[in-house]
């Protein structure tokens, strides 16, 4: 269905404003002809208007004109000659002003365009969004407010009709008959309101605008999480970069909001830091198995070595469920979980008439797990044997369109909407024959990212599909000018495992130790897809090239039809630039 188009394309938090969302909502629906500015922030003129402001929405139309749109929600009152807004959570009470404020917006636009278009402007009204309260039909209302340009809670399903009766109304009241502004002309105010320019792009002007639209795209998820508002249990499936870790947290959040207590479980040990440094409702507490582990078992000592086979083995045949401390629980990276632990969770869940969500990628499935010489079912095996609600996120909402095709290529099943809209740089395949070739290579990447693309330290990471021990970056202490950590440390370049850095993300990410001879093995796939999908807006791959000329061919031909037998090919079945070195 078509839909309004907004500057900026993209939502933020709204400003905590519940009534803000629900009018972004209802105004996408207006229709393509429709142009909106959200959050549309202003300096006065010198003149007649004030100093600042901001108006909640504009709205355009090359027909019917502008609108100043002013949100408020709440319980809404008018008493003692001033509107008034309660706070339905805290109960606050405080005197507003929205229509001063719409007002405000309209006399700033008005002074703009009749100084920029002073021949062809077109009409300017303003309105008053009540989104949260019904006002009476036939209401005596102050004169500053008439009801013809007040919307409320019932206009949320269909404001469009209600928007073209409050364009007749200022078209009446001003006396401007309604006519229709040729494209150019409305070009033109669009561009004198929102002028659009660019510079040169970088790539950290470009993860600027994949954080943007990260944004957008995880709000408009946050619609799933709405419509499960009553379901206990759910698995949340998406391939990497849709979003999962984001609406796990929102979803720990929205328990949280409603005063009850919430285990936020991951895996990795660099995201539970990660996470452990943002703030977080009292009611949420962050863990991954180890941390858990030390909760529940502070009468043992659990040497790191074996703290998990001791935790799990100690969870499923020892522990008291009626200990257990969270209703609800949250699991995030989910397919790294033993599936006993799943089980078990799911089940205390139950116990204690709580929610259970599991967010997981099968495709991230890259650590395994024996008992006794067996391997155990997976998590993701379990998850589809025993939820019975399983709904799955396709749209990309981390990487760029460019490294989400890339990221695809090692992807199964339907991605028809899995690309991101952001654009930025191709990825690039570099292809080197020897280890020095290698260094040389990444030595470049750190010195363009730093002296071209203006990316701070902290915004690249190195990644190996190997091992620290095993990478033919093992024991690196400085690169490009820069030290090299294999922790994260204030003024050092992070060097570390494609494993220990799931569930994170850099603004440009240099893949290493990729062996073209070992493309045809699954786990190095796999270990490929999810390193690379940690890039937000650069990718690097350095691929050792292993393979004599005469066996690209039979490789190619393992990978898939029409891939030609050649570096090239390679790189162009990942959708990637290529370079050759050495």
């Amino acid at each position: 269905m078509p839909m309004a188009r907004f500057y900026p394309a993209f939502v933020g938090d709204f400003h905590g404003s519940e009534g803000e969302r629900l009018a972004y909502r209802a105004i996408e629906s207006l229709g393509d002809d429709y142009t909106v500015f959200h959050s549309y922030c202003w300096l006065g003129d010198g003149a007649r208007t004030a100093p600042q402001g901001e108006a909640d929405f504009v709205v355009l139309h090359p027909q019917r004109g502008i609108l100043a749109i002013e949100v408020k929600a709440g319980g809404i009152a008018y008493e003692d000659g001033a509107w008034q807004q309660t706070n339905r959570r805290t109960g606050e009470t405080k005197v507003i002003y929205p229509f001063q404020q719409a007002e405000n917006s309209r006399q700033r636009i008005l002074s703009e365009l009749r100084r920029r278009m002073p021949q062809n402007f077109p009409l300017v009204g303003k309105a008053v969004w009540f989104t949260s309260v019904q006002i009476p039909k036939g209401k005596t209302l102050p004169l500053e407010s008439p009801g013809e340009i007040i919307l409320d809670a019932d206009d949320l399903g269909t404001p469009k009709a209600r928007l073209e009766a409050i364009y007749n109304y200022w078209h009446t009241l001003l006396g401007i008959p309604e006519r229709a502004q040729p494209a150019s002309a409305f070009r033109q105010i669009v561009q004198t309101l929102q002028p659009v320019f660019r510079i040169v792009e970088t790539i950290s002007s470009v993860s600027r605008a994949v954080e943007q639209s990260t944004a957008r795209l995880t709000n408009a998820q946050f619609a799933l999480l709405e419509y499960l508002a009553d379901q206990r249990t759910a698995a949340i499936h998406g391939a990497a970069g849709t979003g999962k870790s984001l609406l796990a947290a929102e979803k720990a959040r929205m328990l949280a909001r409603e005063g009850q207590k919430v285990l936020y479980l991951c895996f990795n040990e660099f995201l539970l830091s990660r996470l452990r440094s943002c703030r977080w409702d009292a009611h949420i507490t962050i863990h991954n198995e180890r941390t858990l582990a030390e909760e529940l078992m502070t009468d043992r000592q659990l040497p790191i070595t074996t703290v998990l086979r001791e935790f799990e083995a100690f969870f499923q045949n020892e522990f008291d469920d009626t200990l257990w401390e969270y209703p609800n629980i949250i699991v995030d990276e989910a397919q790294d979980f033993p599936s006993p632990l799943l089980e078990h969770l799911a089940l205390l869940a139950e116990l204690h008439d709580g929610a259970f969500y599991v967010f997981y990628d099968r495709g991230q499935t890259i650590i395994s797990r024996r008992v006794e010489g067996h391997t155990v079912q997976t998590a993701p095996q379990w998850i589809d044997a025993h939820m019975d609600c399983r709904l799955v996120l396709y749209r990309n909402c981390r990487n760029t369109t460019e490294i989400g095709r890339t990221v695809r290529s090692f992807l199964t099943g339907r991605q028809r909407n899995y690309l991101n809209e952001i654009h930025g740089k191709r990825p690039c395949a570099v292809f080197a024959p020897d280890i020095h070739a290698l260094d040389t290579a990444a030595a470049d990447f750190v010195q363009r990212m730093r002296s071209e693309e203006k990316l701070a330290i902290e915004d690249m990471v190195i990644l190996t599909v190997s091992t620290l021990e095993k990478s033919a970056f093992s024991g690196l202490n400085e690169l490009g000018g820069i030290p090299v950590s294999n922790q994260p440390e204030a003024g050092k370049l992070w060097f570390t495992t494609v494993r220990r850095y799931k569930g994170l993300e850099a603004k440009a990410v240099l893949l290493v130790d990729v062996r073209v001879s070992a493309l045809t093995n699954p786990t190095c796939q796999r270990l490929i897809y999810v390193g690379s999908s940690r890039a937000t807006a650069y990718l690097e791959t350095l691929f050792l090239d292993d393979v004599p000329h005469e066996e690209y061919a039979a490789l190619t031909a393992q990978l898939g039809g029409g891939i030609a037998a050649s570096p090239q090919g390679i790189a162009d079945w990942l959708g990637m630039e290529c370079r050759t070195d050495g």
